[in-house]
């Protein structure tokens, strides 16, 4: 018998506080967290200033099943044969864990879960081709990475192509980009960047917009590509990082930027800044 999992989200609670302009909470890390005081001092001082979202969490119109997404401490990586891991997260002190199942036959994916983690309020509107870079850091927490298929980054559109069609999610498909976009050697136990909008990049457009732009499943095109098929393109519903219907996996993901904004996602919560 599966064990079934409860979907989790470690949000960051009572800490947020006083608001700083529209859609995001300003939060002093010190005032929620003493312990973590020495830190943030010194993230200020080296002008890097934070700005905490209260619109990250799980989409569930778009999670199938009982996985997990929690904000999470580390993982931390190994980067060399050492067993001390010494890879810290990409940026803070946390990360976004992911946990999703699959089911006990690898031919019925209907048995597999699926998790949709993103923002459903602040990319409304925001046109397609105005995404210039996508980027990301995955950790796999697995024995081995070979024929797993890794969270992808994705987004609800309004493809505008054809009157009568008004959704369909374009989503990355790391495990089978190509460098740049992904690591020449991909690794688990540790953290590595894919390039979403790279040279080398595998994106896919569900339903009746994948064929009519040769960009699906099972002929997927760079996201160039998509942009150029798709020049009227806007985000409608959510930016999301999306994992299943597949195969199992356990990992995380974070240090996600689109254009000039850094989202760092860390136990207390999902925090922004400009680079």
């Amino acid at each position: 018998m599966r064990v079934k999992k409860r979907a989790v989200l470690t949000m960051c609670g009572a800490v947020l506080a006083g608001v700083a302009g529209a859609g995001s909470t300003a939060v002093s890390a010190a005032a929620a967290d003493p312990e973590q005081a020495t830190t943030v001092a010194a993230e200020d001082a080296a002008g890097d200033p934070w700005v905490y979202s209260d619109k990250w969490g799980v989409i569930g119109r778009n999670t199938i099943g009982s996985p997990v997404a929690e904000l999470r401490f580390g993982p931390w990586g190994r980067t060399t044969a050492a067993p001390a891991a010494t890879q810290k997260p990409p940026y803070g002190h946390g990360s976004l864990g992911l946990l999703v199942a699959a089911g006990p036959n690898p031919a019925v994916t209907t048995d597999d879960e699926k998790i949709a983690y993103g923002n459903e309020t602040d990319f409304a509107g925001v046109r397609l081709r105005d995404i210039k870079t996508l980027s990301y850091s995955i950790f796999t927490a697995m024995d081995s990475i070979a024929q797993v298929a890794l969270p992808g980054i994705a987004f609800e559109i309004d493809p505008k192509l054809n009157p009568g069609v008004t959704y369909s999610t374009l989503g990355y498909l790391p495990n089978i980009s190509q460098s740049p976009s992904a690591p020449a050697t991909p690794t688990q136990g540790r953290w590595q960047t894919y390039d979403a909008a790279a040279t080398g990049s595998r994106w896919f457009a569900t339903g009746a917009t994948g064929p009519a732009i040769n960009c699906t499943l099972a002929s997927p095109c760079t996201f160039a590509q998509a942009k150029a098929a798709l020049p009227n393109a806007v985000i409608t519903y959510s930016v999301e990082f999306q994992k299943g219907r597949d195969n199992a996996f356990t990992g995380a993901v974070d240090g996600l930027r689109i254009n000039d904004d850094l989202y760092d996602f860390e136990f207390k919560g999902v925090r922004k800044r400009r680079i």
